[in-house]
């Protein structure tokens, strides 16, 4: 989404839940204050800085700022503000459909990325499927040994078994 975008439907959301325009009204006013300092901080924690957010509301960077630093606080006391914060960034998160927001050149771009990424998992899937294959039909092949040894070996002797296991093959295949 671009920020263009994401930041006017924020300011639609607050408009419409709040009925506070956050560009236009400049009253100092609990309530317009409130509604304020809630869209600066939702679009903090997307990680747009104080100068772009101040600017998108016509506003200093310092006073956004200043937001930054007593919302946290207002958040722990006012029980109104933090209901109107919780259900502004479940609104503002659950709603947007990020690929409706997206240029058809975005859409076209993310479609071939898509499709070269499925391409390569599946050719992944194949080689993987592949070794899986090679796998069982050895282990079929050699179950029978597995079993004897597995059935034979006391607990505690593994390291000696090996040893002679070794020594036998060594003897066998030297020659």
């Amino acid at each position: 989404m671009r920020k263009h975008e994401e930041f006017s439907y924020l300011k639609t959301i607050i408009r419409d839940l709040l009925g506070v325009d956050v560009l236009e009204d400049k009253s100092r006013v609990q309530q317009v204050v409130n509604a304020k300092m809630i869209y600066a901080y939702i679009l903090k924690e997307k990680g747009y800085g104080c100068s772009v957010i101040a600017k998108s509301m016509g506003m200093n960077h310092a006073t956004v700022l200043h937001y930054f630093k007593t919302i946290p606080w207002y958040l722990k006391s006012d029980i109104h503000l933090k209901k109107n914060y919780d259900r502004i960034k479940k609104e503002y998160y659950n709603e947007t459909d990020p690929v409706s927001l997206l240029s058809e050149n975005e859409l076209k771009t993310d479609i071939i990325s898509l499709k070269i990424e499925n391409k390569n998992l599946s050719s992944e899937i194949k080689r993987l499927n592949s070794v899986i294959s090679s796998l069982t039909k050895n282990k079929e092949k050699l179950q029978d040994l597995f079993k004897c040894v597995e059935n034979r070996t006391r607990k505690g002797t593994e390291q000696q078994l090996l040893y002679k296991l070794n020594r036998f093959y060594n003897g066998v295949y030297d020659k």
